[in-house]
């Protein structure tokens, strides 16, 4: 019986291209509510665990660039 099964090229593509439209989505995001680059605020590994999670790019978004409300 076989531990560790081999990652096939296509799975490895469907993983990263997902990834990748997160990370495009995500930018947009910021670019939609006048925030910072996305590369500035936050590291692959980093946005990687907002994408295993499930959260959504307008709530990763949301949490990098809180609005300020004024008094």
């Amino acid at each position: 019986m076989k531990l560790f099964h081999k990652t096939s090229a296509l799975s490895f593509y469907l993983i990263h291209s997902g990834f990748m439209a997160f990370k495009t989505r995500v930018k947009e995001e910021l670019d939609s509510m006048g925030g910072d680059n996305l590369d500035d605020l936050l590291d692959d590994d980093s946005l990687h665990a907002y994408y295993r999670n499930g959260d959504s790019p307008s709530y990763v978004a949301a949490s990098l660039c809180p609005t300020v409300e004024e008094d």
